[in-house]
């Protein structure tokens, strides 16, 4: 069955890039309605994934979003499409680097954390016909390396549902900056500190996986590095510990071996992150933390309102998805309290932002 043309609503300017990134935002979106994912040489694990979070119900609003992040970036850089190179940091099997690559950019990278989604969204990028210029693993110095190799700079690192879980926000900025202090970074995440719903939802997840998984986990990591920790020992660093990882985990324990005072993790309140490799669970973060670490590390930064989904199956969501979406329109700046997500840009002062 031929799929339907979507409207993009959020895009209806009717400026060159706009129209442009609408044409090839809905014939993506044609592209994929018509997909067998079931053809896809890949592990059931990612298949699923991809299914289910961008393919079927959530096609249209995942397309929406990559439309909208790409359609910003690129005004933010001042430039035209031909001119930029853009990566799609922790890229999983979403929609951003498909639409990327179908937009004409002059270079596109995909990028994730771990090979095995690397390589099976190298198998949809092929099974798709759509050309991707590079594929790389690992952290974004992974990224940048990649680039220099290659004698070239990114315009625009963009991500999805990324930027809360990164370990370190000094050192992802501070490596993207050394890399081209023009680029633009644009990131958007659900973790909405500033919306109370949204706050909630996060709070009440941080407790699960912290007394299921982590707070465990930190206990066996304590126990296998200090074999002569007592029980009160354990239980104390585990409570000073939340919030650490990799060498922050193992310096916390020297300090309060040494009688040091632990130094206590900013901005912490429910957060936490596996303690062995720095993963953050869904970092809840407000405008004005985010403004001061991305302000150190020497940009400027936007904090935007998100919208909500308006392709449900349900009418009744859809009218109040649309309702909550005039709402974030009509109140500006305090949108942010409506969204279900927000959009992180990060840029220089030098950049072209008109």
């Amino acid at each position: 069955m031929a799929g339907k043309q979507p409207d993009f609503i959020l895009l209806k300017g009717d400026d060159v890039l706009a129209i442009a990134v609408n044409q090839k935002a809905a014939e993506l979106f044609t592209l994929l309605q018509n997909f067998d994912a079931a053809i896809l040489e890949i592990n059931n694990h990612f298949k699923d994934y991809f299914i289910q979070y961008h393919l079927g119900k959530r096609l249209h609003f995942s397309i929406e979003n990559s439309a909208h992040i790409i359609y910003q970036a690129v005004k933010k850089t001042g430039k035209g499409v031909a001119q930029i190179n853009i990566a799609d940091y922790g890229a999983g099997l979403g929609t951003l680097y498909l639409l990327a690559g179908m937009m004409g950019f002059k270079t596109v990278v995909y990028n994730d954390y771990l090979p095995d989604w690397k390589d099976a969204a190298i198998t949809i990028s092929k099974a798709l016909k759509i050309k991707i210029d590079g594929f790389v693993t690992g952290d974004i110095d992974a990224v940048t390396k990649y680039a220099a190799e290659k004698s070239f700079l990114f315009d625009i690192i963009a991500s999805r549902n990324v930027i809360e879980h990164i370990y370190s926000l000094d050192f992802f900025y501070g490596e993207l900056l050394r890399h081209n202090p023009a680029a633009v970074i644009f990131s958007t995440t659900s973790a909405n500190f500033h919306n109370p719903a949204m706050r909630l939802k996060h709070y009440l997840l941080h407790k699960k996986i912290e007394k299921k998984q982590y707070r465990p986990l930190r206990i066996k990591e304590l126990q296998k590095i200090w074999l002569a920790i007592t029980d009160k020992q354990t239980q104390e660093l585990a409570d000073l510990t939340r919030g650490k990882a990799k060498k922050d985990f193992t310096d916390a324990v020297e300090d309060y071996k040494n009688n040091k005072q632990v130094i206590p993790v900013k901005f912490l309140r429910s957060n936490t992150c596996i303690c062995t490799f720095g993963y953050w669970c869904e970092h809840l973060l407000a405008n004005n933390e985010y403004n001061a670490i991305i302000s150190e590390a020497g940009y400027s930064m936007d904090f935007t309102a998100g919208y909500w989904d308006t392709n449900y199956q349900s009418n009744l969501m859809n009218l109040l998805a649309k309702f909550l979406n005039k709402v974030i329109i009509l109140t500006g700046k305090q949108g942010i309290l409506f969204s279900p997500f927000v959009n992180i840009i990060a840029y220089s002062k030098i950049v072209n932002t008109s």
